[in-house]
């Protein structure tokens, strides 16, 4: 880790263009790294080597590994909202079963092209913020929730919540398998993670019956 002093210190923000682009640079090849080496393994002078940029251009803007690793997380935290926004926008117009479906392929996805997440998620009790993890579940439980609000508005907020926070466990779980089954079984482990969490808010929900997907 960092020395504890600078750990304290507070990132630079850019003020012009080209130090939003330096940062955003900066911040593209700390998430390479991240995900190559891991949040502990992970030298400030590895990733500035990653961007091409001096050492002292990385300690300009981030003052420890830290501060990069929580500006990172916060970048994805807001690129969480933002895709499950989306979503919200998409709900009154699909049905329960695409719902899921969208579900899940987004949380897939997210994860997927920022590999760097789950590694930072992971590593966030070594940060002096450590309740980051807590905040990724509460984007994503509060999202889920605001959507099955509009698929049950009848339903009172809070049992609609802990749907939210079961189904996002199930999410979950379809993402985690979706990264260690093998490739060909690949869909019809999705269909079945689809029909489980179907089943499960469409009886919570009070929806008509999800029938399986066809093999």
């Amino acid at each position: 880790m960092e020395p504890s002093h600078l750990s304290n210190l507070q990132p630079k923000q850019p003020r012009q263009k080209r130090g939003e682009r330096r940062v955003a640079e900066l911040l593209a090849a700390a998430a390479e790294v991240f995900a190559q080496t891991g949040y502990r393994a992970a030298a400030m002078s590895a990733i500035a080597e990653k961007a091409g940029a001096p050492i002292g251009s990385l300690y300009q803007f981030f003052p420890s590994k830290e501060a990069v690793a929580e500006a990172l997380l916060t970048r994805y935290l807001n690129e969480m909202s933002a895709e499950w926004e989306e979503l919200d926008d998409r709900v009154g117009a699909i049905d329960l079963k695409m719902f899921v479906h969208d579900l899940i392929r987004r949380h897939i996805d997210f994860t997927r092209q920022r590999p760097a997440f789950s590694e930072l998620i992971e590593a966030s009790g070594l940060f002096s913020r450590p309740s980051v993890r807590l905040e990724a579940r509460a984007i994503f439980t509060r999202n889920v929730q605001r959507s099955l609000s509009v698929l049950a508005p009848a339903l009172p907020a809070d049992r609609l919540r802990q749907i939210a926070d079961v189904t996002v466990q199930l999410v979950k779980a379809a993402n985690a398998l979706n990264k260690h089954v093998a490739r060909r079984d690949a869909k019809a482990v999705m269909e079945e993670m689809e029909f489980v969490i179907s089943s499960y808010l469409e009886t919570r929900l009070n929806f008509p019956s999800v029938a399986p997907s066809p093999n």
